[in-house]
């Protein structure tokens, strides 16, 4: 059974739409979740070498994905390199209107003064 990938529903953010691209949702949450791996290094500080033994792949394939070559990584893979990195990834799912389809949000996570 093939997995269906919510849509993305704002044409002017996703590029991949725009272009007609049949998997355009995909595309959009993977690259999504590669900038927030690309920011986790950076504020991390750490050099793409070490970012990639911490995440568990090779540099060169670290720096492909960096890059936008990551339609053969899966979002699993995406997710655990976040999470090997320090960051927490919740999965919210709430019933908001019965009539229409949903959609999926990747957002940063508001930290609370201490």
């Amino acid at each position: 059974m093939m997995k269906k990938i919510p849509q993305v529903k704002d044409p002017d953010r996703n590029v991949w739409l725009q272009l007609g691209f049949p998997d355009a949702e995909e595309h959009y949450l993977k690259a999504k979740l590669v900038l927030r791996l690309d920011l986790a290094i950076r504020t991390l500080r750490l050099a793409q070498r070490a970012a990639a033994r911490r995440i568990g792949t090779t540099q060169p394939e670290l720096s492909k994905i960096l890059r936008g070559k990551f339609s053969e990584a899966s979002f699993e893979r995406l997710m655990r390199f976040l999470t090997a990195l320090g960051c927490q990834i919740e999965i919210k799912i709430a019933a908001v209107n019965a009539d229409k389809a949903g959609d999926v949000v990747i957002k940063d996570a508001r930290r609370r003064a201490a």
